[in-house]
């Protein structure tokens, strides 16, 4: 991850899964809100918030109902493993791994971890209900833990890159324990999305602040300039409004979409769902959870 492609891989696996949690967490919304009932049930659709979402995308039904997002996340985090462990190994003066290869390594554990557990959800192993919503926490809190501590022997603007990188992982957290405790909250969804494509559009701002890839001194930040960290601090300010933009703006064209197919009912949606009626995941095990 100390590199330009270090950096640039994450961002946009971050941005990827942002972006497609944000997208079926608003068809769901939507949806919810369409004044007709479950084809099961009986009953008006509610929504269900999930930590992860079938790719109707696939012509086989199969495939739409295997794990498939869960299984890709798997396969990223170990190939990133396998290379941090191949590029960080070194056998002098003893057999060990590189100090900052060894973080990185810890940082994706609990992504590597949370996505196994969803995929021991989606066939039916009994584990204590929100567990998909406490591993999305943990996998958060690693990464911020291993971010803050990342720091040492690192000029002024790299530090204030990975603190500000810190803040975000905060962020996430916060979200991460609002949706242990509400998982069914289209904010907290929301805000996992949110905070997720902010990780993911810093680590690309990132990689070509520490690693230029141009020798025109327009686009060159020096190190360890207060100026350079008060421009830093405004350029996040801008990705989150950014963000926060780009966001509204695909719940609005999902709404033009939704709205012109089926009519909305903007007041049957309620605030609270009842506990009991909690899924231990909504996923494509349920024949109700096709969109």
């Amino acid at each position: 991850m100390g590199t330009w492609i270090g950096h640039i891989a994450p961002g946009v696996f971050f941005v990827i899964f942002a972006l497609w949690w944000h997208i079926n967490n608003c068809i769901r919304y939507f949806r919810s809100l369409v004044n007709e009932n479950d084809e099961k049930t009986r009953q008006p659709m509610k929504f269900y918030g999930s930590t992860t979402y079938p790719c109707f995308c696939f012509p086989r039904k199969y495939v739409r109902r295997l794990p498939l997002e869960s299984i890709l996340k798997i396969l990223i985090t170990s190939i990133h493993f396998s290379i941090e462990i191949i590029t960080g190994y070194d056998s002098h003066p003893r057999p060990h791994l590189g100090d900052e290869n060894a973080h990185h390594t810890a940082m994706l554990f609990g992504f590597f971890l949370g996505s196994c557990i969803e995929i021991l959800v989606h066939y039916k192993v009994p584990f204590p209900k929100r567990i998909n919503q406490i591993m999305g926490f943990l996998a958060f809190a690693i990464e911020g833990l291993m971010m803050i501590f990342h720091l040492h022997a690192r000029s002024m603007i790299d530090a204030h890159i990975h603190q500000l990188l810190a803040l975000t992982i905060g962020c996430s957290m916060i979200g991460a324990i609002g949706e242990c405790f509400d998982p069914n909250n289209f904010w907290f969804i929301f805000a996992r999305s949110f905070f997720a494509l902010t990780q993911g559009t810093w680590f690309i701002q990132a990689a070509y602040v520490i690693w230029p890839k141009t020798s025109n001194p327009f686009f060159l930040w020096d190190p360890n300039s207060h100026r350079s960290v008060s421009l830093l601090t405004m350029s996040y300010a801008y990705h989150l409004a950014g963000n926060a933009s780009i966001l509204i703006i695909l719940y609005l064209i999902i709404y033009m979409f939704t709205s012109s197919s089926a009519k909305l009912n903007i007041h049957s949606m309620k605030d609270v769902e009842a506990i009991d009626e909690y899924k231990l995941i909504y996923n494509v095990n349920e024949e109700d959870n096709e969109l």
